[in-house]
């Protein structure tokens, strides 16, 4: 494992500061284990997820309400398959046995992380499979019908999850969505990641998810790792003499242009790779619904237009081509237009839990003179 010598620590707790923030509830969780050692508090950078591990093979996993920090969205106890389940635990406790052997996971964000984790044989179903990159070893199990596919993450068969054995259901959850819809026994476990303030707050969650699949060694070092790197490059840019482009991200979408919010992760990856986001000052942690025209007011000068897409590369052809307005643009005029074909870059994967690699593709973007010889992995310039 990877470590930080001090003096880097120091400043990037001053460049990062969502690296020294730690959300705990005060919901009394040495009261749910009697006679269990000191509890032992896990994580240390999430808003929503809090991991207590009591020292006998039992972990409590807390995650606060994204959409109301008042409550909490949903409780659990991981307890070790060898260990004695502890008695009288409270009614809002859902508790899950670890390692989990089968797992049905919504997203192909959290099925990378438990395959670089060395889990992935836990993995029995997937939902929205047309989603998961042709390059995605999840794919390679559908194909040999090692993977079920149990329909949309929206509506999925309870009945497949049923006769798949499912334990636990990985699913991102939505405002207002409901949980009970899945059966006694069947366990829904509420990732919020995406709806965390920070890249490194995000990148936490692997460590709950090393300890759903018994590999919380390897979890550490990743997250270790992960910490280390993007810290490192952050400071690098926060220290350089540079100037600060102006930066779009996406296009409009059956009338809709979606941004992050300014107190997304991604904004602040932005700000971390040295760009000027227009909506920086905005609230909230997930997306922003815009309309062209609100957009067009606040980022017709930008000076760079990232894009990404699933299937196709975006070029200045295809943007103007999807809309002759955005030829307008000041980045369209330039050719500064960036292209990442998700679904050959697995770029939405990567941030979530590796986002020190998107972040050097940032600068490397952003500020050339910083990134000597480095090669874009997800990002494309697609020209004039």
């Amino acid at each position: 494992m990877r470590t930080l010598p001090c003096l880097i620590i120091a400043l990037a707790a001053v460049a990062l500061p969502g690296l020294s923030s730690c959300n705990r509830n005060g919901s009394g969780v040495d009261d749910i284990i009697v006679g269990a050692a000191t509890p032992d508090t896990l994580t240390h950078h999430c808003h929503y997820l809090t991991l207590v591990d009591f020292g006998n093979g039992t972990t409590l996993a807390e995650i606060t309400n994204p959409w109301d920090s008042t409550r909490q969205l949903a409780r659990y106890l991981l307890v070790d398959r060898d260990s004695a389940m502890p008695e009288q635990l409270p009614a809002d406790v859902s508790v899950i046995r670890t390692p989990v052997q089968n797992a049905a996971v919504f997203s192909a964000v959290h099925t990378s992380a438990i395959n670089e984790l060395g889990a992935i044989g836990a993995v029995k179903s997937v939902a929205d499979a047309a989603y998961f990159p042709k390059n995605d070893t999840v794919c390679a199990l559908l194909a040999q019908g090692k993977v079920t596919d149990v329909g949309t993450s929206e509506m999925p068969s309870v009945e497949r999850l049923a006769a798949a054995g499912t334990e636990v259901v990985l699913r991102s959850p939505m405002q207002g969505a409901n949980a009970a819809s899945f059966p006694t026994g069947m366990v829904a476990v509420e990732m919020a990641d995406y709806l965390e303030t920070s890249p490194i707050s995000r990148a936490e969650w692997i460590l709950l998810i090393g300890r759903l699949f018994g590999k919380d060694a390897e979890a550490q070092t990743i997250f270790s790792d992960v910490v280390a790197d993007y810290s490192d490059l952050a400071l690098k840019v926060k220290l350089a003499d540079k100037t600060t482009p102006k930066v779009l991200t996406e296009t409009e979408v059956s009338g809709v242009w979606y941004v992050p919010a300014g107190k997304s992760y991604q904004a602040r990856m932005l700000a971390d790779a040295g760009a000027s986001y227009p909506w920086s000052d905005t609230d909230g942690t997930g997306s922003l619904a815009l309309s062209l025209e609100s957009v067009a007011e606040k980022a017709m000068d930008a000076d760079m237009w990232l894009v990404r897409s699933f299937g196709y590369e975006t070029t200045p052809a295809t943007l103007k081509a999807m809309n002759p307005r955005y030829a307008a643009f000041k980045a369209w005029k330039d050719g500064e237009v960036y292209s990442c074909n998700s679904a050959e870059r697995l770029i939405f994967n990567d941030m979530a839990f590796h986002p020190e690699k998107i972040l050097a593709d940032y600068v490397a973007i952003f500020h050339p003179e910083l990134m000597p010889g480095y090669e874009l992995k997800y990002f494309r310039k697609t020209g004039k």
